[in-house]
């Protein structure tokens, strides 16, 4: 390991600890009740592999965006306060793994399904999907 590499990861460490960051972080994914995303949580598991992906959008500079790798699809998006600690901790464009910890609700007990995720400090799941 180089030493650029070693004061990343304790400035990453430093900030994590600064905003009460400890992975694996537990947490719902929120936004899940549009048609489209409800058919995607039909379609989940428990143990789905996930992107966490921080896109601005109007309003919301700090948004993450929860993407299921194996669907191609968008799942929701995470709670206004966390996503703006990872983004503080990790910087703007920031995109962490995680995974599906469970997919709660559905019908016909319910009206919605809902996403419960796990995500982590790293960004390596994604890699064998890219090019080169």
């Amino acid at each position: 390991m180089n030493i650029h590499a070693f004061f990343r990861k304790l400035v990453l460490r430093f900030r994590c600890r600064k905003y009460g960051l400890s992975f694996p972080l537990y947490c719902k994914a929120h936004g899940v009740k549009t048609p489209d995303r409800q058919g995607a949580l039909a379609q989940s598991r428990a143990g789905d592999e996930l992107q966490l992906v921080h896109v601005p959008a109007d309003g919301y500079p700090f948004n993450i965006y929860v993407y299921s790798i194996g669907l191609n699809r968008i799942l929701g998006y995470l709670d206004a306060r966390l996503a703006e600690k990872l983004v503080r901790a990790f910087g703007a464009g920031l995109c962490l793994d995680g995974e599906i910890a469970g997919v709660t609700g559905g019908p016909p007990e319910y009206k919605y399904f809902g996403c419960n995720l796990r995500i982590f400090d790293t960004k390596t799941m994604m890699l064998p999907y890219l090019d080169g």
